[in-house]
């Protein structure tokens, strides 16, 4: 049955082609369960090295979080609306530019002032420019005294980021980096600390604090929980160039799913969910699915989520250590509002190539933990204008533009209410939709209701429904301190021919599974075309994103 939101279900001509093809019997080198962004980067580079791929999803279209769905003539990308390091020099770039695709797949900036406008609750805005130099002359203009303190925050950052340069390749062990561990002091010292920890020791005011994680959300924790490294890799990556894909995400992943299939013996099979792995004497031996096929390979790689894959597998398989790290807490999500809107532009009302981050309160650690649970009362929320940040056709009918709206909410408080009655569960969804449109028409877009042709409301529980993400899950396993470095799990398991390849076993995001899909790609094949090492240095970028920027947007100037 086709989706409520979606480009509906296969075809009867298309099963049968699947069916044609799986009857065929054709050999793999990979069978690889899932085409989220890691799956679809690992299975690239694997197709062009000349292995033949079997991808098997049970969505109907590829991408996980960033596969685009329709809802009318309107196209909106499920969870993802910006990325990093997209520019020459940058990891995304490097591997598209491996492909062949970098030509093809390209991707805009955003403005260099202020990708991120941080609304604080005294009225004030903040932007988030490139470079570390402009943020703390940023928040010392609208909060004077707090300059120093805001470079000693940065410097943290720069530090550990430029450790994490170095940092040894491949999956690390403790004996490797031992010899070495000098090199990575402040990685050690902060390896178990929170970002609140680090505002805390670097004397940040209440207000700079703000400004500095109004865009929780990105991470889907407050301050008090998130550890110091997915900050400095998703704000720090931020801090050299925020990317939009110039013909949008949907291009962006059927391009790559296009690159496999095109290759000779590659395939993908979709509403071809998986239900079983099975295993013999230390290795997988065939996958089996929902519609009765076994699909066998030499290797298998799971893009799916690590603790379901193995319950699926059998937990008495894995030995304590690797139980010790699949029982991790999974990441919150929230609730998202994707708005087609027409007879509007929202350039009009002060949005442009960038987004906004609006906070009603100073202490986000409070915040958050209202939300959780469901007091609404002063929330914070995000809104990005896809359509401001390319002028590429295909996602609105002509002159329409979109708007999306989210905010931090709990799975149990959506959940509880829909095993309770569907009914209670849509009242109370479009109670907090219409509670953020209310803010919405109140702060920036008066009137906003009269232009809205399509709305979609998203929350955790549509995750679970759509992407199979376990308790609706932004990111895998929480963004906290014990589950990052060799607390995380990695790709390796304890069957011979199996590796993880998913957030869980990598990080989230568009730039955080491309490194997954890449890294894996490098341990299995050794062809190390990438060496972090070897990028340009966090001033180069922000200098050639800045000049990039202004070249492409002269009126900018």
């Amino acid at each position: 049955m086709a989706k409520k939101s979606s480009t509906s279900a296969l075809t009867p001509e298309q099963h049968t082609s699947q069916d044609k093809r799986y009857a065929e019997g054709h050999e793999y080198d990979y069978v690889i369960v899932g085409t989220g962004n890691s799956a679809l980067i690992a299975g690239a580079l694997l197709a062009k090295a000349g292995k033949k791929i079997c991808m098997l999803e049970a969505h109907d279209i590829p991408g996980g979080y960033i596969q685009t769905f329709r809802t009318g003539d309107y196209y909106f990308c499920a969870q993802l609306h910006y990325t990093w390091r997209c520019g020459p020099g940058g990891k995304v770039y490097e591997i598209l530019k491996h492909l062949g695709l970098h030509e093809d797949i390209t991707f805009n900036l955003y403005d260099p002032e202020g990708y991120d406008h941080m609304a604080m609750p005294d009225g004030k805005t903040v932007n988030i420019p490139y470079g570390y130099d402009k943020l703390a002359e940023n928040i010392d203009a609208a909060y004077p005294g707090q300059k120093e303190n805001v470079k000693k925050f940065t410097d943290v950052l720069t530090r550990i980021n430029t450790e994490l340069r170095d940092f040894p390749e491949g999956n690390v062990s403790f004996w490797k980096i031992l010899p070495i561990v000098r090199k990575f002091k402040t990685i050690i010292k902060y390896r178990n600390k929170t970002i609140q920890n680090l505002f805390d020791e670097c004397n940040l005011s209440k207000e700079a604090q703000a400004v500095l994680i109004a865009g929780a959300g990105d991470f889907m924790e407050p301050p008090e929980d998130l550890a110091i490294f997915p900050y400095v890799g998703l704000f720090g990556g931020y801090n050299t160039g925020a990317y939009y894909p110039t013909k949008h995400f949907k291009y962006y992943i059927n391009r790559l799913a296009s690159f496999i299939t095109d290759h000779d013996g590659c395939h993908i099979y979709y509403e071809t969910p998986v239900t079983e792995i099975n295993t013999e004497d230390g290795k997988v031996v065939n996958v089996k699915t929902e519609n009765g096929k076994t699909f066998t390979a030499k290797d298998y790689i799971c893009n799916m989520d690590p603790q379901v894959a193995a319950k699926m597998i059998g937990w008495e398989k894995f030995p304590k250590q690797f139980q010790k790290k699949l029982t991790y807490e999974y990441s919150p999500s929230g609730i998202v509002l994707y708005l087609g809107l027409k007879d509007i532009d929202l350039r009009d009302f002060g949005f442009g190539k960038h987004n906004v981050w609006d906070l009603a309160q100073w202490d986000m650690n409070k915040t958050w933990k209202e939300q959780g649970k469901g007091d609404f009362s002063t929330p914070w929320f995000f809104m990005s204008t896809p359509t401001l940040h390319s002028d590429e056709p295909g996602q609105t009918p002509p002159g329409g533009q979109i708007l999306e709206i989210a905010t931090y909410a709990d799975f149990d408080w959506f959940n509880d209410s829909k095993e309770e009655s569907y009914a209670k569960y849509a009242k109370k969804k479009m109670e907090l939709a219409e509670r953020l449109l209310d803010l919405v028409e109140e702060k920036y877009i008066p009137n906003l209701r009269k232009h809205i042709v399509v709305k979609t409301v998203g929350t955790p529980t549509t995750n679970v429904d759509y992407v199979n993400a376990t308790r609706g899950n932004a990111y895998g396993s929480r963004l906290i301190p014990k589950n990052m470095g060799l607390g995380r799990l990695n790709a390796k398991t304890p069957f011979e021919n199996l590796y993880w390849c998913n957030a869980s076993s990598g990080y989230g995001g568009m730039y955080g599974t491309a490194h997954t899909g890449l890294a894996l790609y490098m341990d299995l094949t050794g062809d190390r075309f990438f060496h972090a090492n070897e990028m340009p240095t966090d001033a180069e970028l922000v200098e050639s994103s800045r000049k990039k920027f202004y070249e492409d947007n002269p009126s900018k100037t």
